[in-house]
């Protein structure tokens, strides 16, 4: 008698998945494919949850990754599923998990590894989070990586911590990164002050908007903050945020002489070193997530050099 094929295990999960597979280092569109034959993860450890997918992120180091560029701390072979931020409900717990239960959504960090760009992922509890209930899966997708390296930054690494008296200034604004670190600065009570587009500045000044529009305008006019072109301005007001089009003028000269305790950039490239030394004050920090060259590759070398 022939036997059909189980689809399902024993606690209704599928065996198979689709997934989007890395078949090597290279350009996405050569090297990703989607498979709809990829074994869905059955047996947790005693730490792990099993979560469904509903929305996953794409970061910088999403594509730095795939490229290979940063192959010297990768710890994975191909095919690989990368994938890093992701949000979903967990459908199965390990037996020493205590902060979430089957049905909980939830949002995490997956680690250099990935594997969030499937149907189902497994990992450690302690890389996820319990979902606010005011955010979309998909928003929720969208925090970890580039929140965490802003908070890493501007509360592990500038000295001394800032607060009320921290004047910061970030470059890249509308950048992923640069939106949590000036929600996070401001927080605190800093004085902030950043760079955009003059397209995205002009957006975020709108009241009335629509889907396509970018996030700047929720983030600006939903966090109780107005902005501004003014560098005077920020002095008086606190909830102000100054604001420059970095495509119509330099930082370093329009704030030349300012004494900005913390410069953190979030672009790359020589000339936001170079710009910054013309506001920081004596002692100030300059910050960088990126280096140099926003598209070089990590080396032996460089990481021997920092200490990673």
């Amino acid at each position: 008698m022939n036997m059909a094929k189980a689809t399902t295990s024993t606690n209704n999960i599928p065996l198979v998945m689709k997934a989007a597979q890395q078949s090597n280092f290279g350009e996405i569109r050569q090297v990703l494919t989607l498979s709809d034959d990829v074994i869905v993860p059955q047996k947790l450890s005693s730490h792990q949850i099993l979560v469904r997918v509903h929305a996953a992120s794409i970061n910088h180091i999403d594509l730095k990754l795939l490229k290979g560029n940063l192959w010297p701390i990768t710890r994975f072979s191909f095919p690989h599923i990368p994938g890093i931020d992701v949000a979903g409900v967990v459908v199965d717990i390990g037996s020493a998990v205590k902060r979430f239960k089957i049905g909980d959504k939830v949002y995490g960090n997956l680690g250099i590894n990935g594997c969030g760009y499937a149907e189902y992922v497994c990992g450690k509890e302690s890389m996820f989070a319990l979902k606010p209930t005011n955010l979309t899966m998909e928003e929720a997708a969208a925090i970890p990586v580039a929140c965490e390296i802003s908070y890493q930054v501007l509360f592990n690494k500038v000295s001394p911590r800032i607060g009320t008296e921290t004047k910061i200034f970030i470059f890249g604004g509308s950048s992923a990164t640069g939106f949590f670190a000036i929600q996070l600065a401001k927080a605190v009570g800093a004085q902030v002050a950043t760079t955009c587009s003059q397209r995205n500045f002009s957006l975020s000044k709108k009241t009335r908007f629509d889907h396509i529009q970018l996030i700047i305008i929720k983030y600006f006019l939903f966090t109780g903050y107005t902005i501004t072109e003014n560098k005077d301005e920020i002095n008086n007001d606190p909830q102000k945020i100054l604001v420059i089009d970095y495509n119509a003028k330099d930082f370093g000269q329009e704030l030349q002489g300012q004494n900005y305790d913390v410069v953190y950039d979030c672009v790359g490239g020589q000339q936001q070193w170079i710009s910054a030394q013309q506001i920081l004050k004596i002692g100030g920090q300059f910050i960088t997530i990126v280096g140099d060259d926003p598209n070089s590759v990590l080396s032996f070398k460089w990481i021997a050099t920092m200490g990673l």
